[in-house]
C-alpha cells in the first residue's frame, strides 16, 4: 500500500529528518511571532527570531511552555480568529483546569495524517475494518483523531465506545473487523464478555489492536502482566500508543515493538531532566513537545509531565524517527520515599503480578514531618493478611520501598477512582498532599 502523505521522511538519513525540522521550526517562530499573544509577548520580551535557530539543537534556545501557562493564559495561546476555528477540544482536566484547545480546518487535516502514519506505522492498511472502543464525545480528541486517521488510510471504521460489551460482540461477529482501537482494561473486559456469550475470541476476526491510554509494557519493551493478561485469553497483535493532547499529537509502535515512532514533519520531542537538560538516549527524564505544522494552538517546548526515555539508533522497520519508550509515569506523581524516586506506574505494574487483586488506588499524602506517604487500597472479594503482603512484596521488588497496603472493598476502591462517579477518565493515583505553591489569580482571557 502507498505509504501516507510524507511519510516516507521518517525513512530518510537523521540529517535529512532534522534539515526538515529546521525549516518547519523557523516557520513555526514567526508564525507564532505574529499571531499567537502569549509568544508574542515572550519574544519580544526575550528578544527571540527566527534567524536565532540554524541547528535543531538551537530548538534549546526557546523559552519553555507549561501546563499552568496553558491553564493561566489559555486564550491568549490561540493564533486564529473565530471565523478560522473549526473545532475545539478539550483536555480532561485530571491535572487541574482542563486546557481548551482551538483546532483550525488544516489542523484537522493534520490529525488525521499523524494518525494515518501510526496505523500505517503498526502494519495497517486500506483492507482494514476497525472498531473504534474508545470516547467519541465531550470535546475528547483521540477519538476523532482515530476516526480521521482510519478514514484518511482508507480504511473502514465503526464507532461503538466503550459501552455495552454484548453490542461489540454482535458487531464483531456480523462487520467482522481486523482491528480495535481501545485502552488496555476495556480489552480485558470484552474478551471475558465474549467468552459470556459462548464465543471463543482467538476464533473470530480481529487481528490487531491499537491500544490507548494505558501502559502494556515495562521499560525493557517486553509486555508488562496487563498487556499478557490480554494475550493469554486473546493471542492478537498488541500495539501501543502515546497520544497528547495539547500537542494534537500522537506516537507508535511499529510491528517491531521496540518504542513509539514521532512523525518528525509534525513534531519535536525533547526528553528533560530536573533541571532542563537533555538527557541521554535511554535515560529517563520529562517528554518535551514542540508542534510542527499546526495554525490553532501551536506550542513551543511544551511539558507533557510524562516521564519516559528516548531512542534516536534506527530501528528495524527503517524508519530513522526519533522513539519514544513506554510512559514510566507522571512527573507532578513522582514520590520521594525514604531517600527513592517512585511513580504510580512502577507501583501499578507491580500490583498487575499478584493475582486476586480485582482493583486498586494509590493515594500519596503529606505526613506530619512533611515528607511522602502513600497508601495503597487493594480491592479485593476476599480479604486475607497474605493477599497484602504478597502485594507488599511485590512493591517492594518493583519500587525497591515498602508502601501501607489497605485491603478495602471493590466498590470502595471505584469510588475513589472515579470521585463518586463524577469523573469522565477513572484514575488509579489520587494525590492529597499538601500543595506548597498554587497558582493565583484569574484565568486570563483574551
Amino acid at each position: 500500500m502507498k505509504k501516507p502523505t510524507n511519510a516516507g521522511l521518517e525513512f530518510k538519513s537523521r540529517e535529512a529528518i532534522e534539515k526538515d525540522q529546521v525549516g518547519r521550526l523557523r516557520n513555526l517562530i514567526k508564525y507564532v511571532s505574529q499571531k499567537s499573544p502569549f509568544y508574542k509577548r515572550t519574544f519580544a520580551r526575550k528578544g527571540i527570531t527566527y534567524s536565532d535557530i540554524k541547528s535543531i539543537k538551537d530548538v534549546q534556545k526557546l523559552p519553555i511552555t507549561t501546563k499552568a501557562q496553558l491553564q493561566r493564559y489559555n486564550r491568549d495561546f490561540f493564533a486564529v480568529d473565530r471565523c478560522d476555528t473549526a473545532e475545539i477540544v478539550s483536555t480532561t482536566g485530571t491535572t487541574g483546569e482542563p486546557v481548551f484547545i482551538a483546532m483550525a480546518k488544516g489542523d484537522l487535516d493534520r490529525l488525521a495524517l499523524n494518525e494515518a502514519r501510526s496505523f500505517y506505522c503498526a502494519g495497517a492498511n486500506n483492507e482494514d475494518i476497525f472498531d473504534i472502543a474508545v470516547t467519541l464525545d465531550s470535546l475528547f480528541m483521540a477519538g476523532m483523531a482515530y476516526y480521521l486517521g482510519i478514514i484518511k488510510l482508507g480504511a473502514l471504521a465503526f464507532r461503538v465506545g466503550m459501552h455495552n460489551i454484548k453490542k461489540h460482540v454482535h458487531l464483531i461477529r456480523k462487520l467482522k473487523p481486523t482491528g480495535i482501537v481501545t485502552v488496555p482494561t476495556f480489552l480485558v473486559k470484552l474478551a471475558d464478555g465474549i467468552k459470556e456469550e459462548g464465543f471463543d475470541p482467538k476464533a473470530l476476526s480481529i487481528k490487531k489492536a491499537l491500544l490507548v491510554g494505558e501502559s502494556i509494557r515495562d521499560r525493557d519493551f517486553n509486555l508488562n502482566k496487563l498487556g499478557s493478561l490480554i494475550t493469554t485469553s486473546w493471542p492478537i497483535e498488541l500495539y501501543s500508543t502515546y497520544g497528547n493532547s495539547e500537542g494534537a499529537i500522537s506516537f507508535c509502535e511499529c510491528q517491531e515493538h521496540i518504542g513509539c515512532h514521532e512523525h518528525p514533519d509534525l513534531i519535536i520531542s525533547e526528553i528533560l531532566d530536573e533541571k532542563g537538560r537533555i538527557v541521554p538516549d535511554g535515560e529517563l527524564g520529562e517528554l518535551v513537545l514542540t508542534t510542527l505544522q499546526i495554525r490553532g494552538m501551536p506550542l513551543l517546548r511544551y511539558q507533557t509531565g510524562d516521564i519516559t526515555f528516548k531512542i534516536t539508533e534506527k530501528c528495524k522497520c527503517g524508519r530513522n524517527s526519533s522513539r519514544i519508550g513506554p510512559i514510566l509515569g507522571r512527573k507532578a506523581q513522582m514520590m520521594k520515599l525514604k531517600g527513592v524516586k517512585v511513580y504510580p506506574k512502577i507501583i501499578e505494574n507491580a500490583i498487575l503480578n499478584v493475582d486476586g487483586v480485582s482493583n486498586y488506588v494509590i493515594e500519596a499524602l503529606t505526613g506530619n514531618d512533611f515528607s511522602d506517604k502513600r497508601i495503597v487500597k487493594i480491592g479485593s472479594k476476599r480479604k486475607s493478611e497474605k493477599l497484602r503482603e504478597r502485594v507488599c512484596k511485590h512493591i517492594k521488588a518493583h519500587a525497591k520501598v515498602t508502601p501501607l497496603v489497605e485491603l478495602v472493598s471493590v466498590n470502595e476502591v471505584e469510588y475513589l477512582k472515579t470521585d463518586g462517579g463524577t469523573r469522565r477518565k477513572p484514575r488509579l493515583f489520587v494525590d492529597k498532599r499538601e500543595k506548597t505553591q498554587s497558582l493565583k489569580g484569574p484565568l486570563y482571557d483574551r
